[in-house]
């Protein structure tokens, strides 16, 4: 019985992969060539609106099948007007197409290696995603994108969490927000048990179906730490280090 048990897990999560690969192709190759022919938006945000609607089936599939629970608690922060920077940590594969299912709207830095991927990589450069090896241009162009009203989420992990704990953050939201003179939105997202860890197989499935949570915190200004004084590169890592233990206080985690 446990060994069927498990196989039911693995197939299920073989069909969302599954279901998520094919969503990523129609939305590429597709969805996004058609409309392009009839609709006026600018090109990247055609395509962001596209991988929101396909980021809603996913969500909904991976709920349906079981493989995830979900609850959203301030989701209605997320679609206020006016530019946003959003700050999440980032525990789980599951996290970041979560998020965009609640956007329809969203810039967002990706890894340079999941930007050159055959499948995704394409949609990920039609919707402006930036790579996350270019520092100067992530802080530059995430200023820019907040001044023009969008919404840029960032994980300033740079990559998935380690189990119950948290990278150290990069400076790129702080010198985004300092630059900009956005707050920053804290987006704290648990995962119990852990799905998708880095360095876990796709196969990896607990036997308890995970619950996930994204909560939406209050706006941060990232004036509140600093003192007119400092110099650009201090001031980034001072609100960088405040906005690293607010997430650790959320999370209950220990500063390791």
């Amino acid at each position: 019985m446990r060994l069927l048990s498990q196989i039911w897990r693995v197939a299920r999560a073989a069909l969302l992969y599954m279901v998520f690969a094919m969503a990523v192709a129609l939305t590429s190759f597709v969805v996004l060539p058609v409309l392009s022919l009839f609709a006026s938006d600018v090109p990247d945000l055609l395509a962001q609106r596209c991988m929101h609607w396909a980021a809603r089936l996913v969500r909904r599939v991976a709920m349906g099948l079981g493989v995830v629970r979900l609850r959203v608690d301030g989701a209605a922060a997320l679609s206020a007007p006016g530019p946003m920077l959003i700050v999440a940590n980032h525990p789980t594969k599951l996290d970041a197409t979560m998020l965009v299912a609640l956007m329809s709207q969203v810039d967002t830095v990706v890894e340079a290696s999941w930007a050159a991927r055959p499948l995704l990589g394409p949609l990920l450069v039609r919707a402006g995603h930036l790579r996350n090896d270019d520092a100067v241009q992530v802080v530059e162009e995430g200023v820019r994108r907040l001044r023009q009203g969008r919404r840029f989420v960032i994980f300033p992990e740079g990559s998935r969490s380690p189990a119950g704990a948290l990278h150290p953050f990069q400076r790129g939201a702080a010198r985004i927000a300092l630059a900009s003179g956005c707050d920053l939105l804290p987006v704290v997202i648990r995962c119990d048990p852990p799905i998708g860890l880095k360095g876990k197989a796709w196969y990896d499935i607990p036997e308890e179906t995970p619950a996930m949570s994204i909560t939406v915190g209050d706006p941060i200004k990232a004036g509140d730490f600093i003192n007119g004084d400092e110099t650009r590169g201090v001031a980034a890592r001072k609100v960088t280090r405040a906005l690293r233990d607010y997430f650790l206080r959320e999370l209950d985690y220990a500063d390791v």
